[in-house]
């Protein structure tokens, strides 16, 4: 009898095992025109500013611009186990790292809800840019930290 009992059960763990293994805890490709934002309910539409989060439970939400979702972290909290991602100028389209990325701050950037941010990859990267548009160099935990 406990036999036949096990025996029932193989084809549940067999599936479970299964479904463990397919779910990926990774942030996806943002579907720019398709993709609305969390925090301003508009479409993603610009590949150069658009932005991510990655939460630890593997939900994807999708921004408009850096701005976006920096209000969003604002309104909600930072939280540490959660991944941030912004899209880079310089490779549209292309996700970085939020954590990691240099932000360029000024008027002369066009980010589609007037916060005039850029990332990229790097210092020297926005300070390329930085030297056609001007702006602030900022990092992360300096644009976190800011009113």
């Amino acid at each position: 009898m406990i036999k036949a009992a096990f025996n029932n059960l193989i084809p549940f763990f067999f599936a479970l095992l299964i479904f463990c293994f397919s779910c990926k805890n990774e942030m996806r490709a943002i579907n720019y025109g398709k993709d609305n934002c969390e925090q301003c309910r508009m479409t993603v539409m610009n590949p150069k500013f658009g932005a991510g989060i990655l939460t630890s439970k593997g939900m994807v939400y999708t921004f408009d611009s850096g701005e976006c979702l920096v209000r969003y972290i604002k309104s909600k909290g930072l939280n540490n186990k959660d991944r941030y991602y912004v899209s880079d100028y310089n490779k549209p389209g292309s996700l970085l790292d939020a954590t990691n990325s240099s932000f360029l701050h000024g008027d002369n950037i066009q980010s589609p809800m007037g916060g005039n941010l850029a990332a990229f990859s790097d210092k020297a990267s926005a300070r390329a840019v930085q030297n056609d548009l001007g702006g602030e160099i900022i990092s992360w935990t300096e644009l976190i930290s800011k009113k």
